[in-house]
């Protein structure tokens, strides 16, 4: 009885479907579609707009020029001992770091080593970040 039921019920919608009267688009269909396309691209929704804004470049770059001077012109005190002789039970030998002395390079300028390795381990990050970003936002750009 389900199987009669269901073949009524399908011969019922291929006769109206057949009924139904096919519908054409209209002469300008193609040139109204792009015309919305063209719309919805230049609208709010879709402008780029930076994480980070340029005031707020400015605020990071001074903040950064501020430290750096003063990194550069107030002398620091130098370490009693370095950290890695307060890290114990090290099974590797690390006392040739202690070998290693940057002190010749600049002698009016007095940098604990600590705050010299942070500088440059920052100012390594920073630009490999950038450059990661920046690949990463060319790529979703295009």
């Amino acid at each position: 009885m389900e199987e009669n039921k269901n073949k009524n019920i399908d011969a019922f919608l291929k006769k109206h479907v057949q009924e139904i009267p096919l519908e054409t688009p209209s002469k300008d269909f193609t040139k109204n579609l792009m015309q919305q396309i063209t719309i919805e691209e230049t609208s709010n929704v879709t402008k780029y707009v930076p994480l980070i804004s340029k005031k707020v470049w400015g605020v990071i770059a001074s903040i950064i020029a501020i430290f750096s001077t003063i990194a550069i012109f107030v002398p620091f005190q130098k370490e009693e001992a370095s950290l890695l002789d307060k890290i114990p039970e090290i099974p590797v030998d690390f006392s040739f770091l202690t070998n290693i002395s940057f002190s010749g390079l600049y002698e009016a300028l007095s940098i604990s080593n600590t705050t010299l390795y942070t500088m440059l381990l920052f100012s390594i990050l920073f630009f490999i970040q950038a450059f990661y970003l920046k690949g990463y936002f060319n790529k979703k750009l295009h």
